[in-house]
């Protein structure tokens, strides 16, 4: 599904992080495996690396609060969320 939506919500090329995801309680220090592949896929979508941020467990939970939408998926990856920000799309 993120690579669906990235072909039509180009992220913020304006802030340092585009792309969050909530930071591991068991292992804070090391990447989920979900992670890599949503690195991929961001990089991928905007043809340049994206700055993934790892967000405290609570922190990331208010920050979700705030969104704007929520897209639910069958994913079943632990650490399998993740939060991106829209860009500017430019008129044709």
């Amino acid at each position: 599904i993120l690579e669906a939506i990235l072909q039509l919500f180009p992220l913020d090329s304006f802030v340092t992080h585009p792309a969050a995801v909530m930071q591991r309680v068991d292992k804070p220090a090391e990447p989920a495996p979900i992670w890599a592949e949503y690195q991929r896929l961001l990089d991928s979508a905007e043809g340049r690396h994206i700055a993934i941020e790892q967000v405290e467990r609570f922190a990331f939970y208010e920050r979700a609060k705030q969104a704007f939408g929520v897209v639910a998926t069958g994913e079943g990856a632990l650490y399998g969320n993740l939060i991106i920000k829209k860009g500017v799309i430019a008129p044709n």
